[in-house]
């Protein structure tokens, strides 16, 4: 494997951008994984494999080992209500926020149309751009396995036009005005965005509208949007880090809700048709699973007139919106999975999936940042010291049944791999992490306490944050998730005041609860000669264990 030039506090000192994408990014370069949940997704919907059994390669006969299979868990709660949007009110009105959050939420303006869909503005006159979005709760939830990566077939769809704006009238529209439609289907909610520049705002409101409350369905644009589906899930198939990917949602996600997968399966998208996208569209179009976010310099009484028009005629049709996804907790069954992927030649791959606090439990902040020290420490000591893996990396997420990820994109020597994964847990289980100055004669392996480094990763996440806010379309993205998870657009506000108070002893008690005692599954992926013989008993614990 290629070896690192310069080890990894040097490159956290340069640089914060290696901290950029909600805490998912791996240390010194950018991480190769794609976001669950999100529209790069990963398959999920097939039978999970046995703990240390081995999958077939892509397109062989055989079928995967039966796994054992997890307690039934209950049926999703649904609901008919709409979001919350004051879930917060008497803490913000008590001032009992922190200075990032006082600074910024006097920009935030809410009101509701009149069929109750809620309306979030954040004011921002620093640029031209605007973004609306309109959020559809449930997301991936509110379809069952067998019928996977339908909302999102459906948006796409969609935003082809509209009656009165078919596909190549669009276009045209959309590249004279820099303007775009873009949507994202996820886990418990999907995403349908709008981005021009102020100077067209009038005029492509309508038009995007109009793609959502009385699309074209045009079979020829159908057809184009199922094809790219099923080409994107092929290529993710020839991928072996996707395959990884897709190989730890078929194990990890197994009964839960989170196995209907966004982007679909082979199986699903085979049974897709337009009346079938058109049945889910009239089925799950109602008032009470939308909500709007509006991000830029709005004058807010002109765009609650203008919202109103377009879609004050929404129906309220009382949707069954599903809530409460479950935790991981309990249900991560320790254990190594091997994927034979003979096109990896000479490479492996290597992924652990466990359990993580979601971000609105009080353990987030602090496991956030247990994941970034030990992130440092698996690229100082697997890559620099024993040049085995191209990149490691660790990473929560943050969704409301929320996990994380230790990975290792491409090793030659998975045989010895573990064993350096654990060396480097085994120093953050001791409180050791990379030094954030280390002197002329420390070596290539520079270490201070826990406690020494603290202050710099928590500025490392507050510069991250300012990053984050750059743009509008990301503000966007951090309200639509703060309402959903926590009945109030400001919630993402409290994160820098929230890290910025955990304690090394919430540290330390967030990584023995979540890592070091906690169980993880594993996906090694690779040729048969090199994945087979590795030993599955490494693979039962962590640090050693």
């Amino acid at each position: 494997m290629q070896r690192s030039t310069s080890p990894a506090w040097a490159v956290a000192l340069m640089t914060a951008l290696f901290l950029s994408g909600s805490f998912m990014a791996c240390a010194g370069s950018p991480a190769p994984a794609p976001e669950p949940g999100s529209a790069a997704a990963t398959e999920a919907a097939a039978p999970a494999p046995a703990p240390g059994a081995a999958l077939p390669a892509a397109g062989a006969a055989k079928a995967p080992a039966p796994l054992s299979p997890l307690p039934a868990l209950p049926p999703m709660a649904t609901s008919i209500k709409q979001v919350r949007l004051d879930a917060l009110e008497s803490r913000f009105a008590q001032g009992d926020v922190g200075a990032f959050a006082r600074d910024n939420s006097a920009s935030f303006t809410s009101f509701s149309l009149s069929n109750g869909i809620p309306v979030v503005v954040r004011k921002n006159d620093a640029n031209r751009v605007r973004s609306l979005s309109i959020v559809l709760r449930g997301g991936s939830l509110i379809v069952e396995p067998s019928r996977a990566g339908m909302e999102g077939v459906m948006l796409r769809t969609m935003a082809r036009g509209s009656a009165a704006w078919p596909y190549g009238k669009l276009a045209a529209k959309l590249d004279e005005t820099s303007s775009s439609i873009s949507s994202e289907s996820a886990f418990e909610h999907s995403t349908y965005t709008l981005t021009t520049i102020d100077r067209y705002f009038d005029e492509m409101l309508p038009i995007w509208a109009g793609t959502l409350t009385n699309p074209s369905w045009g079979s020829t644009d159908f057809d184009r949007v199922l094809s790219d589906s099923k080409l994107a899930l092929k290529k993710k198939t020839q991928d072996p880090w996707q395959t990884t990917a897709l190989t730890m949602n078929k194990v990890f996600f197994e009964g839960h809700p989170y196995a209907s997968t966004t982007d679909g399966t082979t199986e699903s998208l085979a049974n897709f048709d337009l009346a079938a996208v058109k049945t889910h569209y009239e089925r799950t179009w109602s008032a009470n699973r939308l909500f709007v976010v509006a991000v830029g310099n709005y004058d807010v009484p002109g765009l609650k007139a203008a919202l109103e028009t377009v879609f004050g005629a929404i129906k309220d049709r009382d949707f069954p919106v599903p809530v409460g996804a479950a935790t991981f907790e309990g249900r991560v069954r320790p254990g190594l999975v091997k994927q034979v992927f003979p096109a990896s030649k000479g490479v492996a791959y290597l992924r652990a999936d466990f359990a993580a606090p979601a971000p609105t439990d009080e353990d987030w902040p602090a496991s956030s940042l247990s994941m970034r020290v030990l992130s440092d420490l698996l690229f100082n000591v697997v890559r620099d010291k024993y040049g085995a893996v191209y990149t490691p990396g660790s990473y929560i997420r943050a969704f409301s049944a929320n996990y994380g990820s230790l990975t290792v994109f491409k090793t030659d020597v998975p045989g010895k791999v573990k064993a350096y994964l654990d060396e480097a847990v085994g120093e953050l289980a001791a409180g050791r992490a990379m030094s954030v100055a280390p002197g002329p004669d420390e070596g290539k392996s520079p270490r201070m306490s826990l406690e020494a480094v603290l202050p710099t990763y928590k500025a490392l996440y507050i510069n991250e944050t300012y990053q984050k806010i750059g743009t509008n379309a990301a503000v966007a993205g951090e309200i639509a998730r703060s309402v959903l998870q926590s009945g109030d657009p400001r919630a993402w506000l409290l994160d820098v005041a929230r890290v910025s108070a955990a304690s090394v002893d919430e540290v330390e008690r967030a990584t023995k609860k979540w890592i070091l005692d906690a169980p993880a599954t594993w996906v090694l992926l690779g040729p048969e000669e090199m994945i087979m013989s590795v030993d599955d008993a490494a693979f039962t614990g962590w640090g050693g264990k």
